[in-house]
């Protein structure tokens, strides 16, 4: 392959020789250093390559040896360039885009980042970029395993990762530690206490001696499983009382507007920017604005993949929308249905632990505000661990509560 190769660069003929003492001219050209091959016996004489720069002085040897040449065929890159020296731009170009292609390859085209769990693939993208790492990031300044160390160091939450590059393509791995499960205490004395007012529903108790009962209302703190047991002796020991206690409580919100606000809304104009990023650099190339101070931007990014092969090339577009201010007044209707919407949001976020059964809504217009009042009925868990040591009201004589009515 490599014998080829050069044989190509350097250009070579095929010729033939004819004359009635052919062998001498093989033995002239061997005493004078001059290589053939591909020796074929071809009637009266025999046809052989040669190196185009021996082939234009091996004339007086032929003559010495009595015999004549004929040129059958050129080959190589000197004959190629000959055939085509009037197409000079074809070898410019051809030149140019090998240049290119090569240039291009010392860049990082595309990043593929895989592992992520609790890291945003945004900020992964940004701590990389902090490191030197992006998209037409010069590949032969990057230290790979610096990166890695640095990045970890930087960020806790990462354990391990590595960064390999193939040709122009870099894959980044990642994984996260982690974290140590938070081990329940089990052994330190301690008593179920209400989390809040509310009516007991069920007591399951595991652990300690119950002294409520179910359908008995309870106050916030107030006792319900005790972690002071008596033994078969009648003495006394104390145990981490643990109970899964389910009660229905209320819970109340409250959210407010103003019944007067201003909105922006679109007004109809709208215009379009177009950039090429290419390597990480950005080349706009359609500007266009719309006339009011406010607008919205919508970003649509297309990255071409011709053969599955991702380019370093990204085209971005802008759709700029106009907005206009506009006076809003709200209603008892619209009032009630914005913070209802307001309170539902509540409700997924503060109230995930617990199972809604009612709401009781109560809507209030003074001074200019709608206020929206909830009244949640919810069914939880509202047993709370209290360790013994740190409750200063535990009377470790073991008693029993009587049920109260719940209001």
């Amino acid at each position: 392959m490599i014998i080829e190769t050069i044989r190509t660069v350097r250009g070579y003929v095929s010729f033939t020789v004819s004359g009635r003492y052919p062998e001498r001219f093989i033995n002239i050209t061997a005493s004078n250093g001059i290589h053939i091959w591909n020796v074929l016996r071809t009637g009266e004489g025999f046809s052989a390559c040669m190196y185009m720069a021996d082939y234009r002085n091996i004339r007086p040897l032929a003559k010495k040896a009595g015999v004549r040449l004929r040129i059958r065929q050129k080959h190589g890159l000197p004959s190629f360039i000959s055939k085509h020296r009037g197409r000079v731009g074809v070898v410019i170009g051809s030149c140019v885009f090998i240049l290119t292609v090569f240039i291009m390859s010392l860049f990082i085209w595309s990043i593929d980042i895989s592992g992520l769990d609790t890291v945003s693939l945004s900020e992964m993208r940004e701590l990389l970029r902090d490191e030197g790492l992006y998209v037409g990031s010069f590949k032969p300044s990057l230290d790979y395993q610096g990166i890695s160390r640095e990045i970890m160091l930087k960020k806790r939450e990462i354990g391990w990762m590595a960064v390999n590059v193939s040709g122009s393509y870099a894959s980044v791995e990642v994984k996260e530690e982690s974290k140590a499960p938070e081990v329940a205490d089990i052994y330190s004395p301690c008593n179920v206490k209400a989390e809040r007012d509310g009516r007991i529903l069920s007591i399951d108790a595991y652990q300690g001696e119950r002294v409520i009962t179910e359908g008995s209302g309870v106050i916030e703190g107030q006792m319900i499983v005790s972690g002071v047991m008596s033994d078969e002796r009648g003495g006394l020991r104390l145990v981490h009382a643990d109970a899964r206690v389910m009660a229905q409580t209320e819970r109340k919100a409250e959210f407010s507007t103003s019944d007067s606000f201003t909105v922006l809304k679109p007004n109809g104009d709208t215009a379009v920017r177009r950039r090429v990023n290419i390597l990480g650099l950005s080349l706009p190339y359609v500007f266009e604005a719309v006339s009011s101070p406010y607008s919205s931007t919508d970003i649509y990014t297309e990255n071409p993949s011709p053969l599955g092969v991702s380019l370093p090339i990204e085209r971005e577009s802008e759709l700029v929308s106009a907005l206009k201010l506009k006076e809003c007044q709200l209603d008892d209707n619209s009032a009630k249905e914005l913070l209802t919407a307001q309170s539902e949001i509540y409700e997924t976020f503060s109230l995930s632990e617990c199972t809604v059964t009612n709401r009781e809504y109560s809507l209030t217009h003074s001074n200019g505000a709608y206020t929206l009042s909830v009244t949640y009925t919810c069914v939880e868990d509202i047993a709370r661990s209290v360790p013994i040591g740190t409750d200063e009201n535990t009377d470790l004589t073991p008693h029993y509560e009587e049920p109260t009515k719940a209001h």
